[in-house]
């Protein structure tokens, strides 16, 4: 007969390291659908999740319709179905007090959303992304620029352009804009919380008084608003440099307006105007775009094969002035991958040990 002590101890308790990501700080992308934007708002997510190893959710404002749409896609990717990767709805409404169809048809349908996202959520702070984008490096690099806000500002964004003379906004705009050539508000840094106290809360009083001002003036919507807005008060807006928005007009017209060099690589693309889709006359944005349709949604993307595969379609194009971007582009990618790469397997390190020190 076996005694007490003969018998094998239950096996001990297993202490499962925490996901590589808990304790990471939590992004937050908002965009705004409408329309026929879902596959391209679909792939701005993905370089997304692609290039990133954070805790990140999607605030995703859309017509009631596109839900499914977008749950259908999302919910097969491995990082939502781990729940590093969230996302939540929101309906497209405006004030009450205003006609929604003058301001759901200015410019994009709908793109005017943004300008009230802060008084629809209590987000503290979040990137706006235009669906026409594309990351090419981690999410957590922008996001650091949070961190560089002065005690006045409450958004960062972009030039619209570099060239001082000949930019859009100078040459054409009817109303007052930001600084010497504007911005571009397709990707947009908001400290919600700031938005929402600027002034006494007058955000939104304020942009509506702005487009009913300027309505008829204004060409790129939201955009134009923002300008207006931040024409008023500079002292609320940040602006980082053109490699975090980086477009078409940077590089169209055979000169390097972005000053990109292997220290300086476009790290979020912008295809504005339709340049994704836009094989005759932009065949270097389309081939990146085509890129990210091809690729799953993981953050363990091998950034040599991918600038492989790009790099070879990139030697079909044989008239594209963007291409003066190829060699930086490439080299972002690269880089940007190992970065994502290394990050997760640090973190699944020290979380392993972790682990390990809990069962001493």
């Amino acid at each position: 007969m076996s005694t007490l002590s003969d018998r094998p101890s239950p096996p001990a308790e297993q202490t499962k390291p925490a996901p590589y990501w808990e304790g990471s700080t939590h992004l937050h992308i908002a965009c705004v659908i409408c329309g026929d934007r879902t596959p391209e708002a679909l792939v701005m997510m993905k370089s997304g999740v692609v290039f990133s190893s954070s805790p990140l959710t999607f605030h995703i404002f859309t017509e009631d319709h596109l839900h499914k749409d977008f749950s259908k896609e999302l919910d097969t990717w491995q990082d939502v179905i781990d729940a590093r990767v969230t996302y939540k709805f929101y309906p497209v409404a405006y004030p009450k007090t205003e006609d929604t169809k003058t301001w759901r048809e200015n410019f994009k349908p709908c793109a005017t959303m943004r300008l009230f996202i802060p008084t629809t959520t209590e987000i503290e702070s979040v990137i706006y992304m235009d669906t026409d984008i594309l990351f090419l490096s981690p999410v957590e690099r922008i996001w650091k620029h949070f961190s560089r806000f002065n005690d006045t500002q409450l958004a960062a964004v972009a030039p619209e352009s570099e060239d001082l003379v000949n930019g859009w906004y100078p040459r054409f705009a009817r109303h007052p804009f930001y600084g010497q050539a504007g911005i571009n508000s397709g990707v947009m840094l908001m400290n919600m919380t700031r938005i929402r106290a600027v002034n006494g809360g007058t955000w939104q009083k304020e942009l509506i008084e702005i487009f009913h001002e300027y309505r008829h003036n204004i060409s790129w919507g939201d955009q134009c608003l923002l300008n207006i807005y931040f024409y008023r008060h500079p002292e609320l807006v940040r602006s980082y440099s053109c490699e975090w928005n980086y477009r078409p007009d940077h590089c169209m017209y055979g000169v390097n307006n972005c000053q990109l060099s292997n220290s300086k690589t476009p790290q979020i693309l912008h295809g504005n105007r339709r340049a994704f889709h836009d094989q005759p006359r932009q065949p270097f944005f389309k081939a990146v775009y085509d890129e990210f349709v091809s690729l799953p949604a993981v953050n363990k993307v091998d950034g040599a094969a991918m600038a492989r595969r790009m790099d070879k379609d990139f030697k079909s194009i044989s008239k594209d002035r963007c291409m003066l971007a190829r060699s930086f582009l490439l080299l972002s990618i690269r880089q940007s991958a190992r970065s994502v790469s290394s990050r997760v397997v640090r973190l699944r390190s020290e979380k392993a040990a972790a682990a390990e020190k809990a069962k001493l």
